[in-house]
């Protein structure tokens, strides 16, 4: 399953998770009238419910590329990655960290956000590690006052999953 949307109306409708809207629906009441909120007024304890399932990405333009620097990776994000050799990617760039599947199109979609300003929802299929199924990706962009995307909040909800394996003992974080 892959599809996408960006605009506003079309992912108000679309989306599924419980998590997710609950993000979306800070997000757009943060947003008031204008395209995006700041990442002044977007307080992660206004969403801390559901925090764990979340990333912060600050946006580092170049002329040739648009590479991100992970400024939080929630809890969960971090246990799903339990298998890589560094699991919780912050601090890291996104071309310094090491992905669990083919993170192309994911990746065209962080771009497109900092590109255009507006939000985009993928619902995708995932085969990482530790489970496979079906995931939910909203991705909110966060401005300066100059409109320029400053940072992405990415919220990646899992809507069904088939565990793979476990580890021994769960991981210690």
């Amino acid at each position: 399953m892959k599809t996408w949307g960006t605009i506003r109306d079309d992912i108000e409708g679309r989306l599924a998770g419980t998590r997710t809207r609950r993000v979306w629906d800070y997000w757009c009441g943060r947003a008031g009238t204008e395209a995006a909120p700041t990442w002044a007024s977007f307080d992660l304890m206004g969403v801390y419910r559901d925090a764990p399932i979340i990333l912060v990405l600050d946006a580092l333009p170049r002329p040739d590329v648009i590479d991100f620097r992970y400024r939080f990776v929630g809890t969960t994000i971090v246990q799903y990655r339990w298998k890589l050799a560094v699991p919780d990617h912050t601090g890291l760039t996104y071309y310094e960290a090491r992905h669990q599947y083919d993170f192309r199109e994911v990746k065209e979609a962080y771009d497109r956000c900092v590109k255009t300003g507006q939000p985009a929802l993928m619902q995708r299929n995932f085969d990482a590690h530790d489970a496979s199924g079906t995931h939910e990706r909203l991705i909110l962009p966060l401005v300066l006052p100059s409109g320029d995307v400053d940072k992405l909040v990415v919220v990646v909800e899992r809507l069904t999953e088939l565990q793979k394996s476990l580890p021994p003992e769960p991981p210690l974080f």
